[in-house]
């Protein structure tokens, strides 16, 4: 007679899935400048947006192929928001009329740095407190002052997402981003301007990254519940599957049967997964 005890019956078998994600038909991004000028009529800000549509890859890892996810990894992360000109006023006075600035920014990329971030998931949304991000892009600046230039900006923020599944795949949206703030060099700017500070505000709310899950395979037998450690927290699996059970991953000794052999085999890999 089989006796349960106190290990009592241990969840369904989970591992690992993966997911490539990309962004979905119908995505936009919300894109805003705001731009601050000082030059020698005094300091002013000025700000535009515009919404488009854009494109990103990424690749996920959930701790299983159903919600609720309890973690979610993004090794790689990017996104190419492409092109868009933004027209501002500045020092606006009557009868004289406001300075132009002209701004057109290209090439205008955002991702995760090298390594992608790891966090949990709570009610499913992931938070990541200390993001490694790097956005890069190419701008060219008409009107008030002329200047041709390119920039790249690492910075640590925090960043968030939703996430959760629909048949069979990986969603994942709400993505706050913080602003990405920029100063143009003070040696590439005209005598009598500066500083110029661009902070552009990127709005993912209305876009969603989607993949399709792919199960990974368990690389610690014995570890059923997947907690990195095989224990007795892991022997009511072998109870709940007793039996014939072919392919079941508690047939430890793929014999079609999971019995008293298997429980050997349990045993002799007891401990730490590797």
């Amino acid at each position: 007679m089989l006796i349960v005890g106190a290990f009592g019956l241990a969840s369904p078998v989970v591992a690992d899935s993966t997911a490539d994600l990309t962004v979905s038909k119908g995505s936009v991004a919300t894109v805003e400048l705001v731009v601050e000028i000082s030059t020698t009529f005094g300091t002013d800000t000025d700000s535009g947006s515009v919404t488009q549509s854009f494109t990103g890859v990424g690749s996920a890892i959930v701790d299983s192929n159903i919600p609720p996810f309890l973690s979610l990894d993004l090794p790689t992360l990017q996104f190419d928001l492409g092109s868009a000109s933004f027209g501002f006023e500045f020092f606006c006075l009557p009868i004289i009329g406001c300075q132009p600035l002209n701004v057109t920014v290209s090439n205008f990329m955002i991702g995760l740095d090298a390594g992608g971030v790891s966090g949990a998931v709570t009610n499913g949304v992931a938070n990541f407190p200390k993001a490694a991000f790097v956005s890069s892009f190419d701008y060219e600046v008409s009107g008030l002052a002329d200047i041709v230039g390119s920039n790249i900006v690492p910075e640590i923020y925090p960043f968030s997402t939703a996430v959760t599944e629909a048949l069979g795949f990986l969603l994942v949206s709400d993505i706050e981003l913080e602003p990405i703030v920029f100063e143009i060099p003070p040696k590439d700017l005209p005598p009598g301007v500066g500083p110029v500070v661009i902070t552009a505000n990127v709005d993912l709310s209305q876009a969603t990254m989607v993949g399709q899950l792919v199960e990974q395979p368990n690389d610690c037998p014995g570890d059923f519940n997947d907690d990195g450690v095989v224990n007795g927290a892991d022997f009511g699996a072998i109870l709940a599957a007793w039996g014939p059970c072919a392919g079941c991953p508690e047939d430890l000794n793929d014999d079609g049967v999971v019995s008293g052999a298997d429980v050997g085999v349990f045993l002799a890999l007891w401990g730490p997964c590797p």
